[in-house]
């Protein structure tokens, strides 16, 4: 059973009778010795347990001294049997917090598939509410009644690849879904859901890089939009998502500003502006300074442009923080090979060199002279990302003090309602 809640400060407790233990998974995101950014996330393990995640950013208390915190490190196999109850919870920190205890392990270290550890996982819906405004009440995917399959897209993860997979092979129909007709489909009429998930901070670069095309000024009107009234009049009602960045767009007005400073001149002077894509960005520093500004500022949680949310934020419902119930997440970086096997199984075939249209380009600034420092926070900020999806992170964030948790909770269930 999963529940549907969230968790605020000046919400209502609701017991619930019967319910033994809950295992959550809590993701720690230690930044020096005196805060800590935690999700957590459950699973159900025994009869009349509750699959939770939540997500909080409140500090333990004492600076990291918390006695509810076991601080060994748990490798993901001995992570694993807790939740699967192959071996029996620690218990030397239970007699803290009503019988709560924290363990932790790294990321991508469980021994359990992409899916497998997304259905662990809830979400504050409140706190991300952000991330899931398109989801909060149906779900847009991609079915096809005649396999019995349902794709949900997230974007920048081989999303153009799968449509074209789903619309001209699979005959495939983009439908919004209730929450009660994406259960009957999957649970009782058999259909088998799937996305693709991509590797969060290389996806980071790609959504950042879609999102500040898709947010600059040239929106509003130029030559991109002069025949597009709809998408001017779009930019009018998201536009004021930039004030907090003001200098991502500095000395910009015009696309060709913007054109300018990645695109070589010789290029940009044959007039086929989409080849600027395949040349590397000739930015000076400008570009790169911005991004490490940005993701300087942010804080992860509210995005100025869907390309930035997180993928796990993609793949639950927006009104409660529920996993959504699929059965696969492969990998973007397999996406032919995994849209040709789907195909075939279900008796269709994708001719070899067919699955090209994704949009393969170049990277508008210089990503390999990202800082460090900047990578570490993007690490921090997909947090949720690498611990729900069970992505390894990347060795440059390995020494960060990112960690996943395991929470027990013994005793009476309690679930919180918001007013």
């Amino acid at each position: 059973m999963i529940l549907s809640s969230c968790v605020g400060e000046r919400s209502n407790a609701t017991q619930r009778k019967g319910a033994t233990t809950i295992l959550l998974l809590v993701i720690a995101l230690l930044i020096g010795v005196s805060s800590i950014f935690s999700l957590l996330v459950g699973n159900q393990v025994a009869k009349n347990s509750v699959e939770i995640i939540v997500t909080t950013d409140k500090a333990p208390r004492n600076k990291n001294k918390d006695p509810t915190i076991d601080l060994q490190v748990y490798s993901g196999e001995e992570t694993t049997k807790f939740l699967t109850g192959e071996l029996p919870f620690p218990t030397k920190c239970t007699r803290y917090m009503n019988g709560r205890c924290r363990l932790k392990f790294k990321p991508g270290t469980l021994q359990l598939s992409s899916a497998q550890t997304l259905q662990q996982c809830y979400v504050d819906a409140k706190k991300y509410k952000a991330h899931t405004v398109r989801s909060r009440k149906n779900v847009i995917a991609s079915v096809s009644h005649k396999h019995k399959f349902i794709y949900r897209n997230i974007p920048k993860s081989a999303s153009s690849t799968a449509r074209h997979a789903m619309m001209d092979f699979l005959e495939g129909k983009d439908m919004s879904l209730t929450h009660n007709e994406l259960i009957n489909l999957v649970h009782d009429k058999n259909y088998t859901m799937v996305s693709f998930i991509r590797e969060p901070l290389t996806r980071f670069y790609s959504s950042y890089d879609e999102a500040y095309f898709r947010m600059g000024p040239w929106m509003g009107e130029g030559e991109i939009v002069w025949d597009k009234p709809k998408l001017r009049d779009w930019f009018q009602t998201v536009k004021h998502k930039m004030d907090k960045y003001p200098y991502l767009y500095e000395g910009m007005n015009e696309i060709q500003d913007f054109r300018r400073m990645y695109c070589p001149k010789e290029v940009l002077d044959t007039g086929d502006f989409l080849k600027c894509n395949d040349y590397d960005s000739i930015d000076d520093g400008r570009l790169l300074k911005r991004f490490e500004q940005f993701v300087h500022d942010y804080d992860g949680v509210d995005p100025f442009d869907i390309h930035l949310n997180m993928q796990t934020t993609n793949l639950i419902y927006g009104s409660s923080g529920e996993p959504l119930p699929i059965s696969t997440l492969y990998n973007a970086s397999e996406a032919e090979k995994d849209w040709q096997e789907i195909a075939s199984q279900r008796g269709v075939t994708i001719p070899d060199g067919e699955m090209t249209h994704g949009r393969h380009q170049s990277r508008r600034f210089d990503v390999s002279k990202v800082s460090e420092v900047t990578q570490q926070k993007i690490c921090r900020i997909l947090a949720m990302d690498y611990c729900c999806l069970n992505f390894k992170l990347p060795k440059v964030c390995d020494d960060v003090g990112l960690y996943c948790s395991l929470e027990q909770m013994e005793g009476q269930r309690i679930l919180w309602k918001q007013d």
